[in-house]
């Protein structure tokens, strides 16, 4: 769990703040702009490597400056990249928090759009809490405030959750319907990072549904996406479900394979949690293949990693 202590002013932001300033420096108002869009984009590449303390600190820069410039929808894109590094750090009191404070904001300026993907993220968040009947509500008040759903990139994160909320509760053809409208959306927006994750999804549900050839099928499709896109996150995700797919199948020695592949990603982005999940596929898998002392060195590997995590 990250923590991080914000400075004084930007814990202390009031809504409403700052009428319009007299004889304005354009030319220095639009330097800060560029510097805040700049600390963002730093912020966002730290994120996709999983870095998440240095993606906060350049995320917080750049909050600062928007609130210096009374930028308010870079206050709210601030607030909610916030929010989005803390979720991912499974920090999700601190994510709740500036969520919020993006949809107080979302609110007062009135923009649907803006309001619905604040919804959609305090969703996701019930969603993790397995709060389904809350996080519906959510997905669904914020899709009924998007006009052209089938032309919004955030119509289709919305629906993607209200897929993965139906595929939670055993409902795999309403689940596959909405991913399926959600990759449509996202392919005709060259959206190719939500695509990917769009078949990963799908080749859970069929994977769910024991249609292991549809499976592989969409599974590949998200590797094949995530490599062009050097997504390493997102492929260490894929092989992981390509060693599940094979597992299922019994095909040991392919599952082998693609697990130690996952492994060494998740290793090399230090996400520890995701190596242990690994190690013991891999000790499973191994043992399948009668591999007794590579079963006993994967076992040994992730004991002294537990070990190791509960002693921080």
């Amino acid at each position: 769990m990250i923590k991080y202590f914000a400075p004084l002013i930007i814990l202390l932001l009031v809504l409403g703040s700052c009428s319009s300033v007299k004889n304005v420096d354009l030319q220095l108002v639009n330097e800060k702009h560029n510097k805040a869009a700049e600390y963002a984009q730093l912020g966002t590449k730290f994120f996709a490597d999983s870095d998440y303390k240095k993606a906060l600190d350049f995320f917080f820069l750049s909050l600062k400056i928007n609130i210096s410039i009374d930028n308010e929808k870079g206050i709210i894109a601030s607030y909610n990249s916030i929010g989005k590094t803390y979720f991912a750090s499974g920090d999700i009191e601190s994510s709740r928090i500036y969520y919020t404070k993006s949809q107080k904001i979302a609110v007062f300026l009135n923009d649907k759009d803006i309001i619905a993907q604040s919804l959609n993220n305090l969703g996701e968040l019930l969603l993790s809490e397995k709060k389904y009947d809350a996080a519906m509500k959510n997905f669904t008040d914020a899709l009924n405030m998007i006009d052209k759903t089938e032309k919004n990139e955030t119509a289709a994160l919305i629906l993607h959750n209200i897929g993965i909320i139906y595929k939670r509760k055993g409902n795999l053809e309403k689940a596959a319907a909405f991913v399926n409208r959600a990759l449509n959306i996202n392919k005709g927006l060259d959206k190719y990072k939500e695509t990917a994750s769009n078949n990963y999804t799908l080749a859970s549900i069929f994977s769910k549904k024991t249609n292991y050839s549809e499976a592989l099928l969409y599974i590949q499709k998200a590797l094949d996406m995530d490599k062009k896109l050097e997504n390493s996150p997102g492929i260490a995700k894929d092989l992981f479900a390509n060693g599940l797919i094979y597992q299922y199948l019994k095909s040991y020695n392919k599952a082998y394979i693609y697990f130690q592949k996952s492994v060494l990603i998740y290793e090399t982005l230090k996400l520890s949690n995701e190596v242990i999940k690994t190690l013991y596929k891999l000790e499973e898998t191994a043992i399948s293949l009668n591999l007794d002392d590579e079963a006993k060195i994967w076992k040994n590997t992730r004991v002294g990693l537990e070990e190791k995590n509960e002693n921080k």
